[in-house]
């Protein structure tokens, strides 16, 4: 494996002990994502979206 290779999946694997750690965190706290926070934390988790494009996104929802 190359260290770009490496590299990769590193982030990949820290993007989602992120996205786990953070929903797991809103959880304690007795609240639940909905639908759409859910749909773009996943794009976060697998590296479609930056977590500024997310926020982004999910502040535009709200802004509609």
């Amino acid at each position: 494996m190359s260290a770009s290779q490496y590299e990769k999946l590193d982030e990949a694997q820290r993007r989602q002990i992120a996205v786990r750690e953070a929903l797991a965190s809103v959880r304690a706290e007795g609240l639940e994502p909905d639908a759409d926070g859910l749909r773009l934390i996943e794009h976060v988790a697998s590296g479609e979206l930056t977590t500024d494009q997310a926020r982004e996104q999910m502040l535009a929802l709200y802004r509609q």
